[in-house]
């Protein structure tokens, strides 16, 4: 009986998560990003090589919303109990850019068509990743040093910008948020231009863009002008608070984020 609590402990009876973000490697930076996630209500699966970090993980969270699993992630078939094939999306968090590139080709290999973002210490490396097929490569550094020299000249709009790039914690923080245009949306069918009224109105939400999806390619197209339609499958992208969110929760009648 011992045994297997304790296996039920370190994860390996698997998951049933669906939709779920995996995070491959933990350490101070993967659980700030698990932070905002939980924010978004995002559920979390989690992989370590370090038995240690169960514990950790286990008393920070909620089993409901974070599922940690001790196992040697290298090993391509482990993954399977984080539910791979059914998350939207894996965060490779290992210590070395080299590592990471290795580790995507090797889990691009074991399981296709996967979402896929890593988080770069060599901005140079970007455009590696993205031709080996990262869906998404970002560089703390370039984020940062944008962000600190906003600060320097225009102090309030990179207040802004902080502020809207994290998830809301209360009602009154704005953020940005993006909602799929499913069937039963109201604004199916009519002009960007006569939504980004109605939003604002309606809901005192700020439509700041739409992506049209076209045979998997995304065309982000920001405050279009023109005679652009919101068709079904396009995703709206919005500048909100809590209060909005819950009024566009219920006139789209589906949440935010990809689906």
């Amino acid at each position: 009986m011992s045994h297997i609590n304790e296996s039920r402990k370190l994860g390996h009876f698997g998951t049933n998560f669906k939709n779920h973000a995996i995070i491959v490697g933990w350490n101070s930076f993967g659980r700030t990003v698990t932070d905002q996630l939980l924010q978004a209500n995002k559920q979390v699966a989690v992989i370590t090589l370090d038995k240690n970090n169960i514990e950790h993980i286990r008393d920070a969270y909620p089993a409901s919303q974070v599922f940690a699993l001790y196992a040697d992630y290298y090993a391509m078939e482990h993954l399977q109990k984080a539910n791979i094939k059914e998350a939207s999306i894996v965060f490779v968090n290992l210590d070395d850019d080299t590592e990471k590139l290795v580790y995507f080709l090797n889990l691009k290999k074991a399981y296709n068509n996967l979402n896929c973002i890593v988080s770069l210490d060599n901005a140079d490396l970007k455009q590696t990743f993205l031709a080996a097929g990262v869906t998404y490569a970002l560089s703390k550094n370039e984020i940062a040093s944008k962000l600190l020299a906003s600060y320097m000249f225009e102090p309030d709009v990179a207040k802004f910008n902080e502020e809207i790039i994290a998830v809301a914690e209360t009602d009154d923080l704005y953020d940005i948020k993006e909602y799929r245009v499913t069937k039963s949306n109201p604004y199916v069918g009519m002009y960007y231009e006569k939504v980004f009224y109605d939003l604002k109105r309606a809901c005192n939400a700020v439509l700041v863009g739409i992506v049209k999806c076209n045979n998997q390619e995304r065309v982000l197209l920001k405050n279009p002008e023109g005679n652009v339609t919101v068709d079904e499958g396009d995703y709206l992208l919005l500048l909100v608070n809590g209060y909005s969110e819950k009024k566009l929760n219920k006139l789209f009648r589906v949440k935010e984020g990809l689906i």
